[in-house]
């Protein structure tokens, strides 16, 4: 009998490492599957708690993906965005979105403004 892998976050207890990074211009952090998130490491610490809260709503996405029948939520690969169970085309740092090439975290991704919505103010 097999026996199947979870990610390394339950529904009780959202453990999520922070690592500090050299991270390319523009980009903030980044949320990844195995549950952490990087952090570009020349934000001050307002930017810092505002990034958070954004790649948290990413990881608790996965979260749902992972853990849900009905492939609720987000997951990604190399060529693909999938979201509430419909694939998108992922290219160059780009997404192919209702008919478009969108630049990624282009706001107006649903998963994004979900992100953008549940950001912590920068003060």
């Amino acid at each position: 009998m097999g026996f199947k892998l979870r990610p390394p976050y339950s529904d009780e207890e959202m453990n999520t490492p922070v690592y500090r990074v050299d991270e390319e211009d523009g980009i903030n952090g980044r949320a990844n599957k195995n549950g952490t998130i990087t952090l570009n490491n020349k934000l001050n610490p307002n930017e810092e708690e505002n990034t958070i809260s954004h790649e948290m709503t990413h990881v608790k996405q996965f979260k749902d993906f992972n853990e849900s029948e009905g492939k609720k939520g987000l997951d990604y690969s190399d060529d693909h965005i999938s979201w509430n169970g419909k694939n998108y085309k992922r290219k160059n740092g780009k997404i192919f979105y209702e008919g478009k090439w969108r630049p990624e975290g282009w706001p107006k991704f649903p998963w994004e403004e979900e992100a953008y919505n549940n950001e912590t103010p920068i003060t």
